[in-house]
């Protein structure tokens, strides 16, 4: 990025504070005039801060809107941002049922039971 100095510099003091945890649940928001870099520099925030911060970029014409006022299309976009990862490890076993034992629960009205079930595998039968 060429020229700029001083909004890199704003940025990277942005960025620093994000890192070090004194800006947290913020949303930056930057305003200029068009052909600025405002895109540049708020793709480089992103990738310094990392894929865990949230991050939305909203075009001017997507505020100017007749649908929605522009304290939604904001509120929208930030929503956007935030993301559920959920990752999630199963693991299945296939086999053929040789018992099933279901536990009666000891004390008088309990609801819960536990039970085991045993299966017999290709892996035990060689």
């Amino acid at each position: 990025m060429v020229g700029q100095t001083k909004a890199r510099k704003a940025a990277g003091v942005i960025v620093q504070m994000v890192k070090e945890g004194k800006i947290a649940s913020r949303v930056v928001l930057l305003a200029a005039q068009p052909g600025t870099g405002k895109t540049a520099i708020a793709m480089g925030m992103a990738k310094s801060i990392g894929l865990e911060t949230p991050f939305a970029m909203l075009a001017g014409s997507e505020l100017f809107s007749l649908e929605m006022s522009k304290t939604e299309a904001l509120m929208q976009a930030c929503r956007k941002a935030i993301g559920v990862r959920i990752k999630e490890e199963t693991e299945v076993m296939e086999g053929e049922v040789v018992e099933i034992q279901i536990d009666r629960p000891a004390l008088l009205g309990a609801v819960s039971k536990t039970g085991k079930l045993t299966l017999k595998t290709t892996e035990m039968e060689i």
